[in-house]
């Protein structure tokens, strides 16, 4: 029950100040470190990627949130490395300098 309280607070946060297009990820309680660690997933046309995490206190007190300059910086480096899909001619590929594996 206490992870759905975690997995809430967080939720509300990002709804509130980041957007919709982010979300948190399944919260973990850290007994080590006494806290709960909560990854921030971000949906876009190519998936869903981890962008950040936040950190909470046993009192669900936030402790580090990431900033949403610090998030969409994980997710522009994250969306280049991610392969998509083209259909292409390869030789076209090729002049144009992009790098392909054919399928």
């Amino acid at each position: 029950m206490e992870a759905q309280k975690v997995y809430e607070k967080v939720k509300d946060y990002l709804i509130d100040e980041v957007g919709n297009m982010v979300l948190p990820g399944t919260p973990i309680l850290d007994k080590k470190a006494k806290a709960w660690k909560v990854p921030v997933l971000c949906r876009t046309e190519r998936g869903i990627f981890v962008v950040g995490e936040v950190s909470l206190d046993q009192n669900l007190n936030f402790m580090m949130i990431p900033t949403k300059q610090q998030m969409l910086k994980v997710l522009k480096k994250t969306m280049r490395r991610v392969p998509f899909l083209v259909y292409a001619d390869p030789a076209e590929l090729r002049k144009k300098g992009v790098r392909h594996v054919t399928i």
